[in-house]
């Protein structure tokens, strides 16, 4: 990672002006990423403030609605201005905004917006360069339309609450609205992409995000495990284990975690010769590493671990990352004065730019504390709109090098090649570890059974593969080579391994300095962690997650949901995207240090934001909502199935009561205060009207009174989910090995030009030849050497090492 420019450069979205009439989490956390990244944005918001600001949390003295922690955070670096959309005053000072913008977010749903004349249809014939942004929490059309959501509402739909906590008990959300980040996330992103579009047509488009589908799209072998294996995904049980100050989570990965417990004499036992038998003695082992914990401190295990590899992380809270060093040294709390809330820590995004600021303009704004006349903003250079095709996706004209593995990486370069780019994959010549597991029929079967690993043909759909061995001296002169024609260079290695091949920025830069590189890491590329090992698991305890995911104190939970991967993914999309479009100004490339950990961590922005209002650190409180009652899941009928229902206001309420046959209920607990004292008592009522009911159905009839429910939807059910069929969700296409596939699909829809799978993930080294000719310029001879010295394979090396010890 090199200095950040000490002249100051002008921020990423410089001259890029986003209007804000989103209410709530998801359109508060896309304008919040398109502000740090340099835009300038205006929020819109009606009398009396927008939904997010009553969402807290609020500080001891009660709710205020320029206090609350997620309007604090979230609405960092905007400005405020109020407009009654519903009157024609109000409507006339939004298009006079409009005048000078570029994005326009907006939640209203499609009836509200076209009676109001504030549709996309109305507002393209005025404003043909905008790009217009929607959220919904199911989308626009489908059968889901029209219901109500609330954040369990979000969570079980998402397949997310399924499979968190013990298999003997019901399942465990992640509080905090992560379906609504998940989406805010994919609306800055799938704004991005119009608008790089929009940069040569001269064109806005609709660009539609949906709570739903952005929950599916950050998932990986969720569905895939039943479309190609036939698995319904469990609740497997706590993953953490005990220390003599906490918790610390093992993922177990390696049996030289035998070294680390002082048991070297067990190293050699034969059943660790192969990933089966390591697999079946794991929990042999777990017992052994528990036993060796119990009296050692979390730090120090942490540290031991590290120092040999190992992949453990602690459990840490909320007020251990607002204590720790590894942030502080990377900056990424960032400090705001608010005028009412005082000098204030808000978390930042995970990203660093070498040559740019990222973060928040100032602090959140004071209601109606904006401009009192639209401002201008340098205007959009754009071609004719004739230059482009009509077909031409929006990163069509990108190039893009790969070198990742497990799933951060690889979902950054899916993302781009989902909307175009031509996306290259440099293989390690053993072959990545995604095509040694989730395989589609018996791994015996079928000799070359590493073209067959689901998650690898997931996350690598339209890309292309070549396999060099970037320790081979004769392999760097290649690779430089693609690095000339790329565009971008995305890398998920530890922070130490590029540079030590000698292709880091600088030694990329001198080749191209248009390059952009984007570097993803556990703990990011400086600071005391920098060079600490994890995966998504370890990520979701070091990061705050498991710390408030639990049925209770000492009973906490990992998720198995990897969350801070598909996070730091896209948000490392959005960033290459606004490092382009700073390119677009400066000629230069620059780049890009992405951590998993502060990509989990903002996640957690509400708890953190409890924590610096002074509520200490979030603990785990089962489903229950310190914010609305009743909110929890209910048994149905079936096989470990349940019904998630999450109640918002007084209205929903009498509704339930209704729908439950049960009136008195409204008479004995009328308000909130009184729900939530009862919780208990009204949760057998809605277990025993829920209990004989197929979770589907109670959902719909909910539904149908106006309240927030979903069934808590299994990987099957959402495979065969009516909604996302009448949708078009699924991608389909076929593998030259594997056969017909069916996968997630995209979290974005784009009105003109949409993602498009354009093929299907490469078999191994499949375009070696193509690419070193085509793109690296290299000649028969010169491929041929690369052969001969064993720095270019057309094979896994040693096949066999799929199989053996771990």
């Amino acid at each position: 990672m090199v200095a950040a420019d000490p002249d100051g450069p002008e921020r990423l979205l410089g001259g890029v002006t986003v209007v804000d009439c989103g209410e709530g989490v998801a359109a508060g956390v896309a304008s919040r990423i398109l502000g740090d990244l340099g835009a300038s944005v205006i929020k819109v918001e009606p009398p009396g403030g927008e939904r997010l600001r009553g969402l807290g949390p609020f500080p001891d003295s009660g709710p205020d609605a320029e206090r609350g922690g997620l309007h604090l955070a979230l609405n960092a670096g905007k400005e405020s201005i109020v407009a009654d959309l519903g009157t024609a005053d109000g409507r006339q000072r939004l298009r006079a905004l409009l005048r000078e913008a570029e994005i326009l977010i907006e939640s209203e749903g499609p009836a509200v917006a076209g009676s109001r004349g504030l549709d996309y249809d109305s507002l393209s014939r005025d404003f043909p360069s905008l790009v217009y942004v929607s959220h919904t929490p199911f989308g626009r059309y489908g059968p889901y339309a029209d219901w109500v959501s609330s954040e369990i509402v979000d969570y079980a739909m998402g397949g997310y609450l399924s499979f968190c906590g013990d298999s003997a008990r019901e399942p465990l959300m992640v509080h905090g609205h992560q379906g609504e980040f998940h989406a805010g996330m994919h609306l800055a992103l799938g704004g991005l992409f119009a608008l790089w579009e929009a940069r040569q047509s001269g064109r806005g488009q609709h660009v539609e995000v949906s709570t739903f589908e952005s929950m599916l799209a950050a998932q990986v072998w969720f569905t895939t495990a039943w479309e190609q294996e036939g698995v319904i995904r469990r609740r497997e049980g706590s993953s953490l284990i005990r220390c003599r100050d906490g918790w610390v989570h093992w993922q177990p990965s390696t049996a030289e975690v035998l070294l680390l417990i002082g048991r070297p004499e067990l190293r050699d036992d034969p059943r660790f010769e192969t990933m089966e038998g390591w697999l079946a003695a794991i929990p042999e082992v777990r017992g052994l590493v528990e036993r060796w914990a119990r009296d050692r401190p979390a730090q120090e295990i942490y540290e031991s671990a590290q120092a040999l590899g190992q992949l453990m992380a602690p459990v840490r809270t909320a007020s251990d990352l607002a204590e720790s060093e590894q942030l502080a040294v990377r900056e990424w709390w960032k400090t705001v004065d608010h005028p009412l809330a005082g000098r204030l820590a808000v978390p930042g995004l995970p990203l660093r730019f070498s040559r740019s600021p990222c973060e928040p303009a100032g602090a959140a704004p004071l209601l109606g504390a904006g401009p009192s006349q639209p401002r201008s903003a340098s205007r959009l250079r754009v071609a004719s709109p004739a230059a482009r095709p009509a077909s031409h996706q929006p990163a069509g004209d990108l190039r893009v090098v790969e070198v990742t593995n497990a799933w951060a990486g690889p979902l950054v370069g899916r993302h781009l090649a989902d909307m175009g780019a031509d996306v290259v994959i440099v293989e390690r010549t053993r072959g990545l570890a995604t095509r040694q597991s989730r395989f589609v029929g018996p791994t015996s079967a079928w000799p070359r059974f590493y073209n067959r690993g689901t998650s690898f043909n997931q996350l690598n759909r339209s890309k292309r593969s070549i396999s060099l061995d970037l320790d081979h001296p004769q392999a760097l002169d290649a690779f430089l080579r693609l690095g000339r024609w790329a565009d971008v260079v995305i890398e998920n290695n530890s922070p130490r391994v590029f540079p030590n091949l000698g292709l880091g920025y600088e030694a990329l830069a001198r080749e191209n300095e248009r390059v952009i590189l984007c570097s993803l890491s556990a703990f990011g590329g400086t600071g005391p962690e920098a060079n600490y090992r994890a995966l998504g698991s370890n990520i979701e305890a070091s990061s705050g997650l498991v710390a408030q995911t639990g049925y209770g104190q000492g009973e906490l939970y990992g998720t198995g949901s990897f969350q801070a991967d598909p996070v730091a993914g896209t948000l490392a999309a959005a960033a290459i995207l606004a490092a382009l479009w700073e390119r677009e100004r400066s000629g230069r490339g620059q780049h890009i240090d992405v951590s998993l950990q502060e990509a989990g961590a903002l996640s957690m922005v509400e708890a953190l934001m409890g924590h610096r209002l002074g509520h200490g650190s979030m603990t785990p409180r089962g489903n229950r909502s310190w914010r609305i009652a009743p909110q929890g899941v209910y048994r149905s009928a079936g096989d470990d199935d349940w019904l998630a229902i999450g109640i918002e206001t007084d209205e929903q309420w009498h509704a339930l009561c209704s729908e439950l046959g049960e009136p008195g209920l409204c008479e004995r607990y009328p308000n909130l205060g009184a729900r939530r004292a009862a919780h208990a008592s009204i949760d057998e009522v809605i277990g025993s009207w829920s209990r004989d009911l197929d979770h589907r159905e109670g959902a719909r009839r909910l539904q149908r009174a106006g309240v927030p429910a979903a069934p808590v939807l299994a990987n099957w059910e959402i495979c065969m989910d009516p909604h996302l069929a009448e949708r078009g969700y699924w991608v389909e296409g076929v593998h030259p090995e594997v056969g017909y596939e069916r996968g997630d699909g995209f979290p974005w829809r784009l009105s003109r030009t949409p993602a498009r799978r354009l093929g299907p993930a490469p078999l191994f080294a499949q375009h070696n030849d193509e690419v070193l000719a085509g793109v690296a310029g290299l000649g028969p001879e010169a491929i041929g050497e690369l052969r001969r010295s064993g720095a270019l394979v057309d094979e896994p090396t040693n096949v066999q090492l799929f199989l053996r010890r771990p």
